[in-house]
């Protein structure tokens, strides 16, 4: 008997057919890449597909028989030979995929666990730029370089690389907020490479608008003016209702468009809450038995869906913000407001809460609108306001 498909997915990346909608963004963004026309800074607060999107993004472009595209997760980096680690191994993975090369990450990453002899004799087998790329590493293993020359040579070498066997090359850096706490001579290296490309080209995206003004945003920052920025917001109600009536189907429940768009209302469009709302959806209704969908069934399973995010939002509640900012998040759960009429909600005036206010945008938390400032996070709005 053939598994039955699941009609929602909840975490990690999403592939198709979960990945809903997103086509402007994926044809201008591999539109840009293909041709290495720039390189681009994509912003997304938590929650909203950024991931996911640069996955669908380089499955779009995977058969491009020139084009290497290695993924790198900043998430975990915590020092820049952690940096070096991580461009090397997705590069050379791609480049042995696309180029034939069997074995030869294998004999690289001798490198990091092998007696120096014998990485020695790995990395002249393998010869060429990628093999002066490991004799840096073990350089820095014998301490016979530091930390800034291994750093010049994790972005340098991509580009001897690429001219050496005819390829072009685009990281993907997630998460790159965390590399932005690193010594600024990572981004002086960066910036040399940036200024000097070649054949190489980066897609740097994060979810922290702060950390990552001070590297790209600012006049006075390292990397200003050196990549295009591209902001991803919530997935517009034409690409999610249908995707819901859709997946619901494939359930088993033919859905009214309003109820579909009760779920998009409730959740924002925000990827992960549209694919968690309907599978909590799903699994009440298999439960009850239930064969209807309507607009009382997705407030209870979206009350069910608060219940189970309740420990998550509260830690972030108590270790995130500060007294002043829980306040502010208080009185904007409730519907945007401007700075002055929210300072005169909290009895202060707007010059005691505007940092805390730039703070909050910094990390994504609020957004600037017509109607004033409100929560990123329609959910999380929704969990305050109940309080």
């Amino acid at each position: 008997m053939a598994k039955q498909e699941a009609p929602f997915r909840v975490g990690g990346i999403v592939e198709p057919p979960y990945f809903v909608g997103r086509n402007d963004d994926l044809r201008v963004l591999a539109e840009t890449l293909r041709t290495l026309s720039q390189n681009v800074l994509l912003l997304a607060p938590r929650r909203f597909g950024k991931s996911s999107l640069l996955w669908n993004l380089r499955r779009s472009l995977a058969d491009i028989p020139d084009l290497l595209l290695p993924y790198v997760n900043c998430r975990d980096m915590a020092s820049p030979e952690d940096l070096f680690r991580g461009l090397v191994h997705p590069l050379l993975q791609e480049l042995a995929e696309k180029r034939k090369l069997s074995g030869l990450w294998e004999k690289f990453r001798l490198v990091f666990s092998s007696g120096v002899l014998g990485a020695l004799r790995a990395l002249e087998e393998i010869g060429g730029s990628i093999g002066e790329w490991g004799q840096v590493y073990l350089r820095f293993r014998e301490a016979e370089v530091d930390e800034k020359a291994l750093v010049r040579a994790a972005f340098s070498y991509p580009k001897r690389i690429a001219a050496e066997y005819r390829v072009r090359v685009v990281f993907f850096l997630d998460e790159f907020q965390e590399v932005a706490a690193f010594d600024n001579y990572v981004f002086a290296a960066l910036k040399k490479e940036l200024d000097n490309p070649g054949d190489v080209r980066f897609v740097f995206s994060g979810s922290s608008l702060g950390l990552l003004r001070e590297v790209f945003l600012r006049e006075d920052s390292p990397l200003f003016l050196m990549v295009s920025r591209y902001e991803l917001g919530p997935l517009s109600a034409e690409e999610a209702v249908p995707f819901v009536q859709e997946r619901l189907a494939l359930a088993g429940y033919t859905v009214e468009k309003a109820t579909a768009e009760r779920i998009y209302e409730l959740t924002g469009g925000i990827p992960f809450y549209l694919q968690k709302l309907g599978l909590v959806l799903v699994q009440k209704l298999w439960l009850s038995g239930k064969k209807s969908v309507g607009k009382r069934e997705v407030d209870a399973a979206f009350e069910q869906m608060l219940t189970e995010l309740d420990s998550e939002f509260e830690v972030r509640w108590l270790s995130e913000f500060s007294p002043l900012q829980r306040r502010i998040l208080r009185v904007l759960a409730k519907g945007p407001a401007g700075p002055t009429a929210l300072a005169q909600a909290l009895g202060m005036k707007p010059q005691d809460i505007s940092s805390s206010l730039a703070r909050l945008r910094a990390e994504m938390v609020l957004r600037r609108t017509e109607a004033g400032y409100e929560l990123t996070d329609v959910v999380f709005a929704r969990w305050l306001s109940k309080d």
